[in-house]
């Protein structure tokens, strides 16, 4: 963090991941979808542990796919993230190539059950992006401890400038099943499009149009 107290937001080097996937563990805890994922994990603490091998696979394969991985960097921890796509969006077919050699950590972190109901979350939300050139916000969280202090927002604004420098991306458009979630990203720019229903979960379809 800066003096003036404004986070900055950074490339996150593979060594960092390991930090962002237990801050993202943590700051998905209460999300609708990931309780429907595991539905038999109740306790937040061990729900939180078994989101971060979820989110470990999920960095793994931005690795290997070469998308960027954003974060906000706390007294020398990662205390925020987003995981992104560029306008080559990989689909089901190509996530699961991707993801084969995360496969033990992924039946480790969510189980068989877990592993089905998250790729068909994935499948249907990938069916039902914008048509026009896009950045993808795959997930964005803010460790618990963290929250309120603009991290967020931050990470929001460095998408909206990765955006704006190319002529060719028309904006950033995510996906949210919580509903203080919508409010956020609505003061942010973000418009509703729409709704999608996987596995009986809400989630909200979003998109900030690149300004002028």
């Amino acid at each position: 963090m800066p003096e003036n107290g404004k986070p900055i937001v950074t490339i996150l080097y593979p060594e960092q991941h390991e930090q962002a996937a237990v801050s993202l563990g943590r700051a998905f805890i209460n999300d609708p979808a990931f309780k429907a994922i595991l539905p038999d994990i109740t306790e937040p603490v061990a729900r939180a542990e078994h989101l971060a091998d979820l989110f470990r696979a999920q960095l793994a394969i931005a690795r290997r796919t070469g998308q960027p991985v954003f974060g906000v960097v706390y007294d020398g921890r990662v205390v925020a993230a987003a995981v992104t796509e560029g306008v080559g969006h990989s689909g089901v077919l190509g996530l699961i190539a991707a993801g084969l050699p995360q496969l033990p950590r992924l039946v480790r972190g969510v189980g068989w059950g877990g592993m089905i109901r998250a790729m068909n979350i994935v499948g249907v939300l990938a069916k039902h992006h914008p048509k026009e050139p896009h950045l993808y916000l795959q997930t964005l969280g803010v460790d618990p401890a963290f929250q309120g202090k603009g991290y967020g927002k931050a990470l929001l604004d460095r998408l909206a400038l990765e955006a704006r420098v190319r002529p060719e991306i028309a904006g950033v458009y995510l996906e949210t099943g919580t509903e203080a979630n919508v409010a956020f990203y609505s003061s942010k720019g973000y418009e509703i499009l729409g709704e999608l229903y996987p596995i009986g979960v809400k989630q909200w379809q979003m998109y900030q149009r690149k300004r002028p």
